[in-house]
């Protein structure tokens, strides 16, 4: 399937841009935002991150939704959203810009991208996974009916708060027939 842009209550997922450049390098380099992640991007790894989602949009057949999360209401970036690993075992993912957290965005995000999985796509089974420290995050997870599957132990090295300790790793699921269930 060639990429395809979506749109919830109050966001844009479109293709990332060039002119995306800033606003993602001001999350992907900032260790507050990244504090549940391996690491903070240099400015290059951000570049190639960039180039990577633009060009997994433009492929013929897209295998991995790397979507920018637009507010409708004022155009402004204010994240990314992914589903990816979509010929292995596909995966649901977000990103928001610090100034933008609490705000619910988090659980728009993931809600379209399992209808978008499920319903466009015809997956399966979807999976998600977050640092066990990163509360948010999982609580988001369940909130859209996923299950917890898996508690790996000491599975990453985190960087910037856990001053490159060990951390956990939850890993959740959910199946077409779970999530059609609880949205009904």
């Amino acid at each position: 399937m060639r990429f395809t842009g979506l749109e919830t209550e109050r966001l844009i997922l479109r293709k990332f841009c060039e002119t995306d450049f800033s606003i993602v390098y001001d999350w992907l380099g900032n260790s507050e935002n990244m504090k549940y992640r391996k690491m903070t991007l240099s400015e290059e790894e951000a570049h190639k991150y960039l180039e990577w989602a633009i060009s997994n949009a433009n492929e013929e057949e897209c295998r991995n939704f790397e979507f920018a999360t637009v507010l409708k209401e004022t155009g402004t970036l204010i994240g990314a959203a992914s589903l990816f690993g979509l010929d292995d075992e596909p995966e649901l993912g977000w990103t928001i810009h610090r100034n933008y957290w609490r705000q619910g965005f988090g659980t728009e995000i993931a809600k379209e991208l399992l209808k978008f999985g499920f319903q466009t796509l015809g997956l399966r089974r979807i999976i998600a996974g977050c640092n066990s420290n990163n509360t948010a995050s999982y609580r988001i997870m369940e909130k859209i009916g996923m299950r917890r599957e898996a508690h790996f132990i000491k599975a990453q090295r985190v960087n910037s708060i856990f001053a490159d300790e060990w951390c956990d790793r939850f890993q959740y699921a959910i199946l077409y027939e779970e999530w059609l269930n609880s949205s009904t």
